[in-house]
């Protein structure tokens, strides 16, 4: 019996910049399973390209001239394939969102955030092929999950995740978090803590709190390291605290607190290091 073989995953570039087109080819080149199909320098060629053919994965930059990458989406309708923003705007992430695409890569682009970008869309991919197997009756039930969906499948009322438009984005020093219809920027090094609420979270930085609909689970994940659960309901950034006071983390000279669960008390203490044993 033949061992079947999996076809590449065939890639298209949309970008007004050659040097963008650069990167993004030597880089798929690197990538095994992924196949560079074809380049368009602006919005208007890569209607035509996709309307001629068809790819698995379009690698589309926001800001063109005459059409940008958003308004190419709004053109195009439904894509099949899954759409990857590249952009050197942060701003835009939130908005493309909207249009259901799989991850943006803010430029300049390295290896380690591509690759990511690509495993993360290999997964979706194969989410929505299982769901497209199941019985016909259970897919109606089943969306294809989104990256910031990860749905634990027995978990609480912690892990219903929002809308992918209100999810945060997380970048390197950063996260972009949607607060009514302000997107704001929340510097890691400028959170306290984040305190669970429902479905919803309070974000505590220098002077202000924010409200945000996502869930701690989700945000426990793609943190930094620097930040510790304490609590089922709290997490803390562990170099902004500054005394333990019973079963509470103090910071911020006590303007902010969180508890700490006896069950997680030996973790907490070993993750803030030996000062506070």
């Amino acid at each position: 019996m033949k061992q079947q073989t999996m076809q590449p995953l065939r890639c298209l570039i949309v970008d007004d910049e050659s040097a963008a087109h650069k990167t993004i080819k030597f880089y798929i080149s690197k990538i095994p399973g992924l196949e560079f199909s074809e380049g368009c320098m602006n919005a208007v060629k890569a209607l035509e390209a996709i309307s001629a053919r068809d790819f698995d994965i379009i690698f589309l930059d926001v800001d063109m001239p005459y059409i940008s990458g958003l308004e190419f989406l709004g053109i195009a309708g439904k894509i099949s394939a899954s759409v990857i923003l590249t952009t050197a705007h942060a701003r835009f992430a939130i908005d493309g969102f909207d249009h259901n695409v799989a991850d943006f890569l803010l430029k300049p682009i390295s290896m380690e955030r591509f690759l990511k970008a690509v495993h993360k869309v290999r997964m979706l991919r194969a989410a929505k092929s299982r769901t497209e197997s199941q019985d016909p009756a259970q897919s109606l039930n089943c969306d294809p999950l989104h990256p910031f969906q990860v749905l634990l499948k027995n978990g609480g009322p912690d892990q219903i995740l929002p809308h992918p438009r209100q999810a945060p984005v997380f970048e390197e020093k950063m996260m972009l978090i949607r607060v009514d219809k302000i997107i704001l920027p929340v510097e890691y090094q400028n959170l306290y803590m984040i305190k669970g609420c429902g479905n919803y979270v309070y974000m505590y930085t220098k002077g202000k709190k924010h409200l945000v609909r996502t869930s701690l689970a989700l945000l426990l994940e793609r943190l930094p390291g620097i930040f510790i659960k304490t609590h089922k309901s709290y997490i803390v950034n562990g170099q902004l605290v500054e005394t333990l006071n019973g079963n509470e983390v103090v910071m911020n000279g006590g303007m902010h607190k969180a508890k700490i669960s006896r069950y997680l008390r030996s973790e907490v203490l070993k993750k803030l290091g030996p000062l506070y044993g």
